[in-house]
């Protein structure tokens, strides 16, 4: 089957059907194959970054604010005080639901990205340790100095390197 061009709309049926429809059933829909679709939905949800979140959590606090308020005004208005009250609550609540949903997000995010610096971090000690181990004995034989003499000099450096970065942050 060849590849099928996706426009806006299948980008937001895709959206709309994340935990409610299966892929499948979004690719009998729109006559997308299945393996593009899957494609699109992890390009899509690959853009999602954390300067996303917060623009979105943004705009929904600004919404919140512009229901809460037109809320309160038709709510006012409402002869039926009982149906405006309900009304008021469903829009609300709906809302915070959204916002919960995005700090979760926000929350998996920042663990993943902290997750990510440790393994960089790890990555560059063990770069470190590996260079210094097999430079120290080449510069021993070459300039006859003791290889423990090297060692404690590096792991002296290292040491404040080490105690000046952890002050700094």
């Amino acid at each position: 089957m060849s590849e099928v061009e996706i426009d806006d709309r299948i980008d937001r049926l895709i959206w709309r059907s994340i935990g409610r429809r299966s892929l499948r059933q979004v690719a009998e829909e729109t006559g997308v194959p299945l393996e593009q679709l899957a494609f699109r939905r992890t390009e899509l949800l690959d853009s999602v970054d954390e300067l996303t979140i917060q623009q979105k959590r943004a705009k929904l606090l600004v919404d919140l604010q512009e229901i809460a308020e037109t809320a309160r005004d038709d709510y006012e208005d409402e002869p039926d005080k009982d149906k405006g009250s309900k009304l008021l609550t469903a829009a609300i609540g709906a809302t915070k639901a959204v916002l919960d949903q995005l700090s979760k997000m926000e929350k998996a995010d920042t663990s993943k990205v902290e997750a990510l610096n440790a393994l960089r971090i790890r990555e560059l000690v063990s770069l470190i340790q590996e260079a210094v181990d097999t430079s120290v004995p080449e510069i021993s034989k070459e300039y006859d100095i003791p290889e423990q003499v090297l060692f404690d000099i590096f792991n002296k450096n290292l040491g404040k390197a080490a105690l000046k970065r952890e002050i700094e942050a």
